[in-house]
């Protein structure tokens, strides 16, 4: 079996250097590079278990979910864990499955892993769960819902700027009668796309928005897009994925063409959207970024002895215009 030393010597490189990557320090790409060359062409396999008894450390970072179902939470998990292990840390996977009552018992779970640090995505706790995670001695950051304590970085986007520069755009090409099939208002992000969609409108009087409030399946953005079409809505946007794919469905089958009948625009990137005609107009959220800061935050905070404040980042969502949103002259001009 390999030893530190001659990996040391493969790579060209210091012991101290191995050492201070293989415990997740930042050094120059070049010689990050050449280190991890070295491990993998030495197959060297570090004792684990036997640093984090000297160092009271496992290595190991708590990843709780609400569930793991989505897209975007599937995607998160690869993304983070990739991101994490290069840093030289594992991750420990946990999901509360819709039912918000076993909270604390998941996060009891993650805690008896010993786990050096706890990253909470899309978790919305109640007071006393709250109370439990502020009093939690590991570094802690939650994403994509703030969570203002001392002991808790937050990692959020920009929901609610992102979703009213999409809707002030719809508006600017002459759409004054906009269908929306929003997400349940019982979770922060709902909320903020929403309030992002009602803002742009609060700037245009005569502009009308029809809401239809799904539950973030394809059958209710089916059923949505359903109700929209009676209301003769020249555009629609939809709040999430499998809505999304739902109020498609919808259109498809009332014979209606995207951008020659009716304007479309949705939240979450996905594959359809880059290959039907036209290619669909989508804000993608940012989960490379996402996953790079949280990775980063929770390792930085770990490795830092003294009190560190927490922060919240806001990342910005990507705006994909395509052509599913026209001028609404145009549509008329098809009729």
């Amino acid at each position: 079996m390999a030893t530190i030393q001659e990996v040391a010597a493969h790579a060209g490189v210091s012991v101290g250097s191995v050492s201070r990557y293989l415990n997740g320090h930042q050094l120059k790409p070049t010689n990050m590079e050449r280190i991890a060359n070295a491990i993998k062409d030495l197959d060297y396999q570090e004792n684990f278990l036997a640093r984090g008894l000297k160092n009271k450390q496992t290595r190991s970072i708590g990843l709780l979910m609400n569930h793991l179902q989505n897209q975007f939470s599937a995607t998160f998990i690869a993304s983070v864990s990739d991101e994490l292990e290069k840093l030289g840390y594992s991750i420990v996977v946990s999901a509360l499955r819709d039912d918000a009552s076993r909270l604390k018992e998941k996060l009891d779970f993650l805690m008896t892993r010993q786990i050096d640090g706890l990253l909470l995505f899309e978790i919305e706790p109640t007071a006393i769960d709250t109370q439990y995670i502020e009093r939690l001695t590991i570094p802690v950051a939650s994403i994509n819902t703030p969570l203002p304590l001392a002991n808790v970085d937050s990692i959020v986007m920009d929901n609610r700027q992102s979703t009213q520069t999409v809707i002030e755009k719809i508006i600017e090409y002459g759409h004054e009668h906009i269908g929306i099939i929003a997400a349940p208002q019982h979770d922060p992000i709902a909320k903020e796309r929403l309030a992002g969609i009602q803002a742009a409108a609060a700037n245009h009087p005569d502009v009308v928005t029809t809401i239809y409030f799904g539950d973030y399946s394809k059958k209710s953005g089916h059923q949505g897009m359903q109700e929209l079409l009676t209301k003769n809505v020249s555009a629609v946007f939809i709040c999430n994925y499998k809505m999304a794919l739902g109020a498609l469905q919808a259109i498809y089958e009332s014979d209606k063409q995207i951008g020659a009948d009716i304007s479309f625009a949705s939240f979450d990137y996905f594959d359809l959207s880059e290959i039907v005609y036209p290619k669909l107009t989508v804000l993608r959220q940012p989960i490379k970024e996402i996953s790079q800061l949280a990775a980063k935050r929770i390792i930085e905070r770990i490795q830092t002895k003294e009190t560190v404040t927490s922060t919240t980042y806001v990342c910005n969502n990507e705006i994909l215009w395509r052509d599913s949103i026209a001028k609404k002259h145009l549509l008329e001009d098809n009729k």
